[in-house]
């Protein structure tokens, strides 16, 4: 598998992980000293450290009916890059659906996620868990 690929494999394990609320796992796709930056307007928002963006998955489930589903549109790779454009789904406990585009750029580093950006629409993202 070319180097190419096998960075497309692990973000795709990353973002499986990430839907099934696998903590373990996504640390163990990402470099010690990882990065992830999501676009401002949520209280998600930011460049967060490793540890710090890990333990905001838990806000992230706290409210949620299950799994984020996540829809992979168009995936490329080239250099240490990947980019991803997506559909994530996730059903919550009041009923609602958190539905959201994404356009991700994630930088691999010796095989591993060494730092990602997350834009999304904002706007969905604080109608279902709040404004900042």
């Amino acid at each position: 598998m070319s180097d190419l690929e096998q960075n497309k494999t692990t973000v795709l394990a990353y973002f499986l992980a990430l839907g099934r609320n696998d903590i373990s796992a996504m640390d163990a796709l990402m470099t010690e000293d990882a990065t992830w930056w999501i676009v401002p307007g949520t209280k998600f928002s930011g460049l967060h450290q490793k540890s710090e963006f890990l333990e905001n998955i838990s806000m992230l489930y706290a409210t949620a009916a299950g799994d984020l589903e996540m829809e992979f549109r168009d995936i490329t790779a080239e250099g240490d890059r990947v980019a991803i454009v997506a559909k994530g789904n996730l059903p919550m406990k009041d009923g609602r659906t958190y539905q959201s585009n994404y356009n991700f750029l994630v930088h691999m580093r010796d095989g591993k996620i060494a730092n990602g950006k997350e834009f999304l629409d904002a706007i969905h993202v604080n109608e279902i868990f709040g404004a900042p």
